[in-house]
């Protein structure tokens, strides 16, 4: 009786170990299910590119965690900014972002003119705990920094820039300034701006008034800065910025057609002015080249002719030299024929042989005279170094004179 009773209470007693062990087993479980359950807020991890702002639980004290790998949050609340990231403002949806924070930005310029402005904005926020708690503070998600500071930034000094400037200026020459000036007050803040006006004349005479915004500067020749950047206030560093395209509306991109049109034929215009100017000068070379052609044939003429009259001179005289030369000696001869005869005479001719003699002697010298030539006409002299003696003309006109009386007799 006393060993059954042994029996059934070791039995009871194995039977209380069993629901024990059974009921710190699922205990156990449980536990374990909670932790693993809980213990995403238990740890936490960081990556690469990016920082944590953690808030603590019990404490609601503020840290941040810059470092990448695994820390313990214990139930704290964890916001996630990346370090650097880009911001896209454009009408194409594959250039980067979609929705309202990535449409073109658009502008008015001080000219009326509108466009769309499309392009991009890399950023890095500070590493400096202190800046980025401060950002938490004031914007308390990476998302509400690109919407709120990052694009409305951008924005405002987009639109600042453009009232600077004319629509035709960014598009023919000013674009490269406008970025510049946008990247600035987008780093350091909105610069302070003052209107000028002037009246100017335009090319047809019309007159009008002019309005010119400008940069106020300071003493120092610097920008006054009226309103300090949010990038500069929280120590945002600009990486890259890059407007990739302006978007005229239709009315500047027709009007500036019409003025691109019309520079090209001012260009063409100017073009056929000077080649109509270089045209007329070369005829003028061309005519002034003819006139010394023409002057330069009529001196060779002129030379050529007065050769030929001095050649015609020379050989005049040289006949007459020789006309002269050959009626002496033809005188010459007659007279010492009638020497001969005289003589003849002397010795003992009859009057009659006397008689006769003389008449075959002028017959002679007039038959002889008869044939001799003489030149018709006379150069003496062309350009007054002759070396003619007036003697010599003077007997030539006296042998033409006789041989022409002594024709007249023998014709008579």
């Amino acid at each position: 009786m006393n060993i059954k009773k042994k029996i059934e209470g070791h039995a009871e007693n194995v039977g209380n170990m069993s629901l024990q062990s059974k009921f710190f087993i699922f205990l156990s479980v449980i536990i374990v299910v909670i932790i693993g359950a809980m213990s995403s807020q238990i740890f936490e991890s960081n990556k690469v590119g990016y920082y944590q702002v953690k808030q603590a639980a019990m404490t609601g004290d503020i840290t941040v965690i810059n470092k990448p790998g695994l820390y313990f949050q214990l139930f704290g609340d964890i916001v996630t900014y990346h370090v650097s990231d880009i911001h896209y403002f454009s009408k194409r949806a594959e250039e980067g972002g979609t929705g309202y924070d990535a449409d073109p930005i658009t502008v008015r310029f001080n000219d009326g003119g509108q466009a769309q402005i499309s392009g991009s904005l890399k950023f890095r926020l500070s590493q400096v705990e202190s800046d980025q708690i401060t950002l938490h503070r004031d914007f308390k998600s990476f998302a509400a920094v690109k919407k709120d500071l990052i694009l409305q930034t951008i924005v405002e000094a987009m639109m600042q820039t453009a009232t600077l400037m004319k629509a035709e200026e960014i598009y023919s020459s000013r674009r490269a300034e406008f970025t510049a000036l946008v990247e600035e007050q987008i780093r350091r803040g909105i610069y302070e701006t003052l209107l000028e006006e002037k009246e100017i004349t335009d090319p047809e005479g019309n007159r009008f008034i002019d309005r010119t915004v400008k940069i106020k500067l300071g003493e120092n020749g610097q920008p006054i800065i009226r309103k300090p950047s949010p990038f500069s206030l929280y120590k945002i560093e600009i990486l890259q910025f890059v407007i990739k395209e302006i978007d005229f509306d239709k009315t500047i991109d027709e009007l500036i057609a019409k003025k691109k049109e019309a520079e090209q034929q001012k260009i063409v215009a100017k073009a056929k002015a000077e080649r109509a100017k270089q045209d007329a000068i070369t005829a003028k070379q061309q005519g002034d080249a003819d006139v010394a052609k023409a002057r330069a044939e009529y001196e060779v003429k002129k030379i050529k002719a007065v050769t030929e009259a001095e050649q015609q001179r020379d050989v005049a005289r040289l006949e007459a030299e020789q006309a002269i030369a050959e009626a002496k000696a033809k005188i010459a001869r007659g007279e010492a024929e009638a020497r001969v005869a005289r003589l003849k005479v002397q010795a003992g001719l009859s009057p009659l042989e006397k008689a006769t003699i003389q008449k075959e002697t002028a017959i002679g010298i007039a038959a002889e005279m008869a044939k001799m030539k003489f030149p018709e006409m006379m150069i003496l002299g062309g350009n007054g170094n002759n070396n003619i003696n007036p003697f010599t003309a003077i007997g030539l006109e006296s042998l033409l004179n006789l041989q022409a009386k002594i024709k007249k007799e023998a014709k008579e």
